[in-house]
């Protein structure tokens, strides 16, 4: 079975993914290296989305391809 939001909830949702200063705190507490979580509550249950900071690891020199890209002629 799965769950599903029922309508206030799913517009609860909808609101907050279309929050621009909702999204710029989100980001900035990823750049501090801090989660970032967001809880919605629903008559059935209670929803947790949470993301993590990340880093971007460089690609070492001698592990690049060689060979130059296959070109497709069509």
């Amino acid at each position: 079975m799965t769950p599903r939001l029922d309508r206030d909830a799913f517009h609860r949702a909808w609101a907050w993914l279309g929050d621009h200063r909702g999204a710029a705190v989100a980001v900035q507490a990823l750049r501090r290296g801090q989660l970032y979580a967001y809880e919605l509550d629903t008559p059935a249950a209670r929803w947790r989305w949470t993301a993590y900071p990340v880093s971007v690891l460089p690609l070492p020199l001698d592990h690049l391809p060689i060979e130059p890209p296959v070109r497709s002629h069509a």
